[in-house]
């Protein structure tokens, strides 16, 4: 019977720097690269993101490694992710340890349910702030805000991305 090795904390700075993948509870989760589409929303989401919000703290994107938990070692990659300046003070050079205000995550492949149960699960544990999940192909938008109440928005309908940042999806990523 073979065992899978667990990823540890202290292993983290040998895996290679290249590719995309999560560690999920020690287990490395291999993440093919974004396409067309998934890489123009997140484009789209940060611009418009980062012109609203560069005052009020930083705007990340580009599967930033949130630390999620050490062990089991848990490495979550955000699409997106705000930052207050109340919560974070500089921009770090490594992984984030500290739970964003904001995350953004672009759906635009079939995904499994339970794949995004577990990133759902990890980002509330982290403490994570507000979380929204962009599904391109059905054009819908599942929000939990920062007291865990749910919605869920057509893109033709107004979303409150962060305080005050009201946004039509399809007028963003038109």
């Amino acid at each position: 019977m073979k065992t899978e090795k667990l990823i540890s904390f202290e292993e983290l700075s040998e895996l290679p720097k290249e590719g995309r993948y999560e560690i999920v509870e020690g287990r490395l989760l291999e993440m093919s690269p974004a396409g067309g589409r998934h890489a123009y929303a997140v484009a789209r989401l940060t611009h418009m993101l980062y012109s609203l919000l560069k005052d009020r703290g930083y705007v990340f994107s580009g599967e930033l490694g949130l630390l999620i938990k050490r062990e089991p070692l848990t490495l979550r990659a955000s699409d997106i992710a705000f930052y207050s300046k109340e919560r974070l003070r500089e921009v770090p050079s490594g992984f984030l340890h500290e739970p964003p205000d904001l995350v953004v995550e672009v759906v635009s492949e079939p995904v499994g349910v339970e794949y995004l149960e577990e990133k759902l699960r990890d980002y509330m544990s982290f403490g994570v702030g507000r979380m929204l999940f962009i599904d391109l192909n059905k054009e819908l938008i599942l929000l939990i805000d920062e007291e865990r109440r749910i919605g869920v928005y057509s893109f033709e309908e107004e979303v409150e991305m962060w305080k005050g940042v009201k946004v039509k999806m399809k007028e963003v990523l038109a």
